[in-house]
């Protein structure tokens, strides 16, 4: 008889997730599923707007990497404004962006430890097991 085990809500990630365990009769495990829900529609939040509104809009994508998708919309924003190609962006303003990219890179590894990987460390012993079928 195989064994299913099914771990629901999968919670410290974005979005909604699961994980399905599959085990044949010897109790070895023959398939393991990450189940997460990434789909937002946040693309046609952008469709018709105007294009500069871009980095604004998609920094809301995300709760925890928001200066990411800033970044991302801006970079493209520069191509297709023409900045993307050739001399680019000042120096004064790649390293404001830099400067952006790594106090966000700080931020997300603090928030990812203190916040949402601290728990599942701390507080083991109050978890209450997965479901099994």
């Amino acid at each position: 008889m195989s064994k299913k085990i099914t771990i629901e809500p999968v919670t410290r990630v974005e979005g909604h997730g699961k994980v399905t365990i599959h085990m044949d009769n010897n109790g070895n495990v023959y398939q393991t599923r990450l189940h997460i829900v990434e789909f937002r529609g946040f693309e046609r939040f952008v469709q018709g707007r105007p294009y500069w509104e871009a980095p604004v809009l998609v920094q809301r994508l995300c709760g925890i990497c928001p200066v990411s998708h800033h970044l991302a919309a801006a970079k493209a924003l520069d191509v297709i404004v023409g900045a993307g190609t050739g001399e680019g962006l000042t120096p004064t303003g790649e390293k404001m962006r830099r400067l952006m990219h790594y106090g966000q890179f700080f931020q997300s590894h603090a928030l990812h430890f203190f916040h949402l990987s601290s728990p599942d460390f701390l507080l083991v012993s109050t978890a209450t097991p997965p479901s099994e079928t």
